[in-house]
């Protein structure tokens, strides 16, 4: 007998059969009846049920490489933080929330697909930039910033610190990434944005060090 599943699971399942056939076979060669045969029970309505088109599952599927609608939302309405710390936090929660990360490490290959990384880029526009302009707007009001140009500034954070990080499209070695960032910082300082202080630095090294022993330990 087939398992039930509720939506969240249903919506989960089609989304990892999907990442993984999009990996395995690529993005175009990848049908709709393809994700359907390799499904446990779920008949081609019920992915249609939740996604109209294999576009709308790619958007599923790059969703999940950004943070949750519920993380950014808890940054925003920390009152103890002024609009460059929370700038901070979201970069912290892009770079290091494990959900993100679990997700890119399988869709590793997908952003040499033009398509896809086109919009993986559309995502960003439409929901972080938007967002960094918001904390450098409250930045600008709390005296953290003194930004021109909120809204392209924080298009240009976004490009900076979210897809120039993306190992698949600019690839990395540890000693490289420290570079990377120093790179970043000296950008974004000579604006006048100090997104990458030193304290948030070590913060940085910090958790990758902790991360590191983690996955040793295991």
């Amino acid at each position: 007998m087939a398992k039930k599943y509720n939506t969240e699971e249903t919506i989960k399942l089609i989304l990892d059969t999907a990442t993984r056939l999009f990996t395995e076979k690529g993005y175009e060669k990848t049908t709709i009846q393809d994700i359907v045969n390799e499904l446990d029970g779920l008949s081609r309505g019920a992915i249609y049920h939740h996604f109209p088109s294999k576009e709308a599952i790619v958007d599923g599927v790059i969703k999940r490489l950004l943070p949750e609608k519920k993380y950014i939302e808890a940054i925003s309405n920390r009152q103890d933080l002024n609009g460059l710390e929370k700038i901070q936090h979201l970069f912290l929660e892009t770079l290091f929330n494990e959900e993100v990360g679990a997700s890119f490490s399988l869709t590793y290959s997908l952003f040499n697909n033009p398509k896809f990384f086109m919009m993986y880029m559309m995502n960003c526009n439409e929901f972080i930039a938007p967002q960094v302009e918001v904390y450098l707007n409250e930045g600008n009001q709390d005296g953290s910033l003194n930004i021109q140009y909120p809204k392209q500034i924080g298009e240009i954070v976004v490009l900076l610190l979210s897809t120039w990080f993306i190992v698949s499209l600019y690839p990395n070695t540890v000693e490289t990434f420290w570079e990377k960032l120093g790179a970043a910082k000296y950008v974004l300082d000579g604006i006048g944005l100090p997104i990458l202080s030193d304290d948030l630095i070590e913060n940085i090294k910090k958790i990758m060090i902790e991360k590191e022993g983690a996955h040793e330990n295991n």
